[in-house]
């Protein structure tokens, strides 16, 4: 079975859940960083579920090992950020 490496973009309270979803039910799927507006919201989640990496979206979007990125950030820069890991290669779920 493929492992899909996941860069989440947005840590705030609802990143809890996805986080926990796929860490439970998803063997498949590897949270492999997470990035926020706020780098040390990014540390706060990485530190709680034992994330590798606490980065910034251009490291996320720039890392060739993300196939997957999460955008769990507020809808108004959905769109935007979609675009861009889109443009990086990359698959995205929002």
């Amino acid at each position: 079975m493929r492992r899909w490496n996941v860069g989440i973009i947005g840590c705030g309270n609802i990143a809890d859940i996805y986080v926990i979803n796929i860490q439970t039910y998803f063997q498949n799927l590897q949270i492999r960083s997470c990035a926020a507006r706020h780098l040390e919201s990014a540390r706060r989640l990485a530190e709680k579920y034992g994330i590798p990496h606490a980065v910034t979206v251009e490291e996320i979007l720039a890392d060739g090992e993300i196939d997957v990125v999460l955008n769990l950030t507020v809808p108004d820069v959905h769109y935007e950020l979609n675009r861009r890991a889109l443009l990086a290669g990359k698959h995205v779920y929002s």
